[in-house]
């Protein structure tokens, strides 16, 4: 299947032209430490009241016994709340989802189940089987009483039917598209390269779905069961999603409603308690969301915080990313980090959707190898996933590629989750992946031919737009 990412591309870079380039955001604040937070706020009691400094140890002693792991916590988190100014919340328990299937099928078993609202934003929705199977769910929702709200990107879900959308609006759900291109409308079509890249099902205020899956046909098959294929249009998606409960579940639903009532000149209030339910402490993670901004802002949370994490890693960062074409700065926090003797691999695609970026990607290959970075090419599947796990302990899951795109032009959102046993989960998948993925080394790197390297080359000078 074609991601619509791709077919984006030279719309993206026309309007990038007229508008004028985005630059990228600035990492200062991703490699030191100017004014951390003294006292990180992190929330108890279903979200309900902060901790105080003993009970703040105690939780990072319970991820980290270990004296210089706390201390990298807390200043990562003391960072992050400083770069975001969102708080970190405990009580939380998280399931890592693999692959489209096992994610739908607890999705669908949700929606069934919801009372109050269901509040979905995603960039792609198309009319294929899941699609379908998705519109009836959501109809049986409202059918028996259910607010339902849905969120589309109107370009990653572009070629979505009209009697699709009719059928949702016929039982009175509510569906708007994000950023249309109509400059009959909206004559700032500029905003057209800002998309909406985030993934993310809310129900009743008490349950979160979040990743980098989206609702397409691409998704119909697990990946690791896939047979290798030199044919993009018959591989399987490889993807990565979460499903969390607790109070960290108010975050998501906040987020959804603000992207919802984004533009309107009288938004929405929707406070009630069907939308933010008391909600108990249900696990022992420490979990949070950051978000960016495309466009509208020049704060590029995602990014610094990311970087941060990087760079404050002592250990290992395991990397997994299906688009991977950062700007020079991030490139170098990556290569410090493997300079100061921790174990920095990248997972990357040996196959995509988007050749150009991969060459973008493959440009920087020899730099970081040469700097003792791991990396490996994933076989038989399309990577799709985008995590983050650091010291085995620190772990981001979302929508954000490490590119341009992601950094500078799209709204994305990432979890955060702080948890020991979600980052030990977190590395196993990671070891999984690399059974089916081939490293690059880099001896035979430095002996690639010179179409590669022109290759290459072409990729690296539109790294900016894709």
């Amino acid at each position: 299947m074609q991601h619509p990412q791709s077919t984006w591309l030279l719309f993206g870079f026309a309007i990038s032209l007229v508008a004028g380039c985005s630059t990228s955001p600035r990492l200062e604040t991703g490699q030191q430490d100017p004014h951390p937070v003294a006292h990180p706020l992190v929330l108890l009691d279903g979200g309900r009241r902060a901790a105080s400094p003993q009970e703040y140890q105690d939780l990072l002693q319970d991820d980290a016994p270990e004296a210089n792991t706390r201390i990298m916590l807390d200043q990562l988190i003391s960072l992050s709340q400083e770069l975001s100014g969102s708080a970190l919340v405990a009580g939380n328990e998280a399931r890592l989802l693999i692959d489209g299937p096992s994610t739908f099928k607890l999705m669908f078993e949700d929606i069934e189940q919801a009372k109050e609202s269901i509040h979905l934003e995603t960039f792609i929705l198309a009319d294929a089987a899941i699609g379908q199977a998705l519109l009836e769910r959501l109809i049986a929702s409202r059918r028996r009483g259910v607010e339902v709200r849905l969120l589309i990107d109107a370009i990653g879900s572009f070629d979505l039917p009209a009697d699709f959308i009719e059928q949702l609006r016929d039982q009175d759900i509510e569906l708007r598209k994000f950023h249309p291109v109509n400059p009959a409308v909206d004559p700032r079509i500029w905003r057209s390269n800002n998309r909406n890249h985030r993934k993310l099902l809310v129900i009743d205020g008490k349950i979160a779905y979040s990743g980098g899956i989206n609702f397409s046909g691409a998704y119909g098959q697990g990946s690791f069961s896939a047979t290798s294929s030199e044919d993009t249009t018959e591989l399987a998606w490889r993807d990565t999603h979460l499903r969390i409960v607790g109070p960290v579940v108010h975050q998501f639903q906040r987020q959804f409603l603000t992207i919802w009532n984004k533009d309107l000149p009288q938004p929405e209030q929707l406070q009630g308690s069907g939308h933010f339910p008391t909600i108990e402490s249900l696990g022992n993670m420490m979990a949070g969301v950051i978000t960016s901004s495309g466009g509208d802002s020049d704060e590029f949370d995602i990014y610094a915080i990311l970087a941060a994490a990087i760079s404050h890693a002592q250990e290992k960062v395991w990397i997994t990313q299906a688009y991977f074409a950062p700007d020079a700065p991030f490139i170098d926090i990556i290569k410090a980090a493997a300079k100061r003797g921790a174990d920095v691999r990248l997972l990357l695609p040996g196959m995509t959707d988007v050749p150009l970026l991969t060459e973008a990607s493959r440009a920087s290959y020899e730099d970081l190898l040469a700097a003792g970075v791991r990396i490996y090419e994933r076989k038989g599947s399309m990577l799709h996933a985008k995590t983050i796990v650091v010291d085995s302990v620190w772990s981001s899951i979302g929508s954000t590629n490490l590119d341009f795109r992601s950094f500078v032009h799209n709204y994305e959102l990432n979890t955060v989750i702080i948890d020991r046993d979600f980052g030990r989960a977190m590395d196993k998948l990671f070891l999984v992946d690399l059974q089916h993925a081939d490293e690059i080394s880099l001896q035979v790197w430095r002996q690639r031919p010179v179409l590669q390297r022109l290759k290459e080359g072409l990729g690296n000078l539109f790294r900016r737009w894709m």
